[in-house]
């Protein structure tokens, strides 16, 4: 009788899980999206914050440890908007946590408590949870869930953000040897939806879609990321951001590009306490041509210090010659 009644209970739970989620009222199409190369970062990364050519660790696997990535505007004119990133979490033994987040928030750079960001805050956080602080939960972890912020309310980290949550899904994304990514799409007033690709099949599957949903009209992008007792490796890859046109979304500029064509990104990691670092990165498109113009600029300048170094010889010889010259004895023919 006992397990009959847990067995109820599982499917009740289930059930209850199916019925929160709305079904998307439409299909964001990829012929609808504009890329936003100011809030994209792509590989290679220049002075980032770890010098490789490959990631962005938020954190060590290493306690208390505390990283943020945030874009250096805000969003104004995009109302309607795509963002897709590459992430890897790895490197926690039997005790591991806690996860990262990505936000879409009227503030930026407010360290806090709530995956390294501040509680109270107004608009989105989605959270990558690795570490469950309630064993009561049923679900299983990692868990990805999503919650608005009224900028009153707060993250309650005591249920690992269940009671606010407006969309959830359990994904095993941890310790992958392959590409993990997240897809955030939200249309104005009207859809948010969270697509992920954790299997390794290169295939969007749907974690959760909220229909009337509005978040500030002006926000920044961000991830953070902390580490407590249990610690692991929080990476980011790529980020790549579009803005959606089509009938459901209102009308819409895309500002120019920013001058030198740097990503509007900024991050911290903090191995040392106040260490800020800016991140700066080439566009997809000029990957190649920056390296080879970075390899000729070297080649330029070594052949500028060799043409003044022989310069500077060969003004000292011709001196020498002509105060010898000058310093001989002169003998006069008779």
């Amino acid at each position: 009788m006992i397990l009959l009644q847990r067995i109820l209970a599982v499917v009740l739970f289930a059930f209850a899980v199916g019925v929160a989620a709305d079904e998307p009222r439409f299909e964001v199409l990829d012929s609808e999206l504009t890329w936003m190369e100011q809030f994209s970062l792509t590989q290679p990364f220049v002075d980032a914050i770890v010098k490789v050519d490959s990631y962005i660790r938020l954190t060590q696997n290493r306690q208390s440890m505390r990283g943020w990535l945030w874009s250096r505007t805000p969003v104004v004119a995009q109302k309607s908007w795509v963002v897709e990133f590459q992430f890897r979490v790895h490197g926690g033994d039997h005790l591991y946590g806690d996860g990262f987040a990505f936000w879409y928030t009227s503030e930026r750079r407010q360290t806090g408590n709530v995956f390294g960001s501040k509680n109270e805050f107004k608009g989105l956080g989605i959270f990558f949870d690795t570490y469950a602080n309630n064993n009561k939960n049923r679900h299983l972890f990692p868990y990805i869930t999503a919650m608005i912020g009224d900028g009153e309310t707060k993250y309650d980290d005591s249920d690992d953000g269940k009671s606010n949550e407006i969309g959830s899904c359990t994904a095993h994304f941890r310790e992958k040897d392959y590409i993990t990514r997240a897809k955030v799409v939200y249309v104005e007033d009207k859809m948010l939806q969270l697509f992920i690709d954790v299997d390794g099949t290169g295939e969007w599957k749907n974690c959760f879609t909220k229909n009337d949903v509005s978040l500030p009209l002006r926000g920044y992008f961000g991830f953070t990321s902390h580490t407590g007792d249990a610690s692991e490796n929080h990476d980011i890859l790529r980020v790549t951001s579009y803005s959606i046109q089509n009938e459901h979304t209102s009308k819409q500029t895309t500002p120019e590009p920013p001058s030198g064509r740097r990503a509007s990104l900024t991050g911290k990691y903090t191995n040392k306490p106040g260490d800020s670092v800016p991140l700066s990165k080439y566009s997809p498109s000029s990957t190649n041509s920056g390296s080879k113009s970075g390899a000729m600029g070297w080649l330029w300048t070594v052949l500028l210090v060799i043409f003044c170094i022989v310069g500077v010889a060969g003004v000292g010889v011709g001196a020498f010659f002509a105060y010898q010259k000058m310093n001989q004895p002169k003998s006069y023919k008779r």
